[in-house]
């Protein structure tokens, strides 16, 4: 049997642990830069001035309307009293490991599927014996130690239980067993499975298939469509034999932020150096060496631009800020236009493909990761704030 936890409303649950008085109202995550010490900028005093998104929000501002990705001005029409917070992924990151660490004391086998989402393995355990008993236990230890809702789904495979974990929401837990599959997921839309995604989905209706019964009525169709669709099959049979990871290699580290629009590019400069600092501290934290790097730049009127770049060195701050300055000289190609969005990420970490670095920058790099681990473990004492370059200020 496999347990699927899902953190409620991870951000806004976290905040509500720093500061008490945020429970049990509308808030929501998000807001960009306007709202966020990162970039020294006071909110708006209009409404209609946010020019952010909502990462996340709390079931109080679903109920009135509010979801991820919508404007923060339409979400304060919608829910005048939302409480806007900004957002402080670091905290978030060291919350989602101390969870991580506290279930692999549980259970052997534990794969992080994402900041907020946890496959366990208890086959093999007494408690798989009674799974949604062991669950409770596992969801009262999590509130008691790090003070965190969540919601559990069980069920032999792991999509099953990441479907049963949507029903268990807010705050529940949810077993399907084996034999009861069927009858679980036959009325679901399809759209509601997990791995079935917009383009899929209208692939799927295109032959008036609308439910998941629908689609297991269709079975030659999928055998007709090769591999990946044979799999989905089987997974929305609850037969499927993937297994969960505990070694799944955490894909990219980035960090992105939606902004009032600015012309000024030494303010845009500034900005991108600050996430260079944070990301360098998430990669640095987590002892990676990236080989890929990737800026993406969102401009008024719906314009979009970006590059990226593969470079096989030992990774330093230095020699990030240098790449993504770099990349932002390629990728700002409307200089005129005002801009409105950032990210920057790093991704293809060399301890997961075993690539060997270049020699050519090997000597400076070496000398840099000297003073890299310096800085290292002066803001993993002090914060990651506590040293800055000259350009940030």
């Amino acid at each position: 049997m496999i347990l699927h936890i899902d953190l409620d409303c991870f951000y806004c649950s976290a905040e509500r642990i720093l500061n008490p008085d945020l429970r049990d109202i509308p808030i929501a995550v998000g807001g960009g830069d306007r709202s966020s010490k990162l970039f020294n900028e006071k909110p708006p005093k209009k409404v209609d001035s946010y020019k952010g998104i909502v990462v996340t929000s709390s079931y109080e501002a679903r109920a009135k309307g509010v979801k991820t990705a919508m404007n923060i001005s339409e979400a304060l029409q919608l829910c005048p009293n939302l409480k806007i917070v900004p957002p402080n992924h670091l905290y978030y990151q060291s919350l989602s490991h101390q969870l991580y660490t506290l279930l692999t004391t549980l259970i052997p086998v534990v794969e992080q599927a994402s900041i907020d989402e946890f496959y366990c393995d208890i086959s093999g355990m007494r408690e798989e014996s009674e799974p949604e008993k062991f669950a409770l236990h596992v969801k009262k230890l999590i509130e008691e130690k790090l003070s965190l809702p969540v919601s559990i789904g069980i069920a032999k495979t792991k999509r099953i239980a990441k479907l049963a974990t949507n029903d268990a929401k807010p705050d529940g837990v949810k077993l399907i067993r084996p034999s009861e599959v069927f009858e679980y997921v036959k009325d679901k839309p399809i759209k509601k499975f997990p791995g079935i995604g917009r383009s899929y989905e209208q692939k799927l209706k295109g032959y008036g298939i609308d439910t998941i019964a629908d689609a297991l009525r269709a079975k030659n169709l999928f055998e007709r469509w090769g591999g990946h669709a044979k799999e989905l099959y089987a997974c929305m049979l609850g037969e499927d034999k993937e297994k969960v990871n505990p070694n799944a290699k955490r894909k990219s580290i980035g960090m992105s932020r939606s902004f009032e629009a600015i012309n000024d590019r030494e303010e845009i400069q500034r900005r991108i150096l600050i996430f260079v600092r944070h990301v360098a501290f998430m990669v640095n934290k987590l002892h990676l060496h990236p080989a890929s790097f990737y800026l993406k730049l969102k401009y008024k009127y719906n314009i979009k631009s970006e590059a990226r770049c593969t470079e096989y060195r030992l990774f330093n701050e230095k020699m990030l800020k240098s790449i993504i300055l770099e990349l932002y000289a390629k990728a700002d190609i409307y200089k005129d236009t005002p801009m409105v969005f950032i990210c920057v990420s790093v991704s293809n970490f060399m301890e997961h493909n075993k690539k060997s670095v270049s020699l050519i920058d090997f000597e400076e790099d070496k000398k840099q990761n000297s003073l890299n681990d310096s800085l290292q473990k002066l803001r993993n004492k002090y914060g990651v704030d506590t040293i800055r370059s000259a350009r940030e200020i």
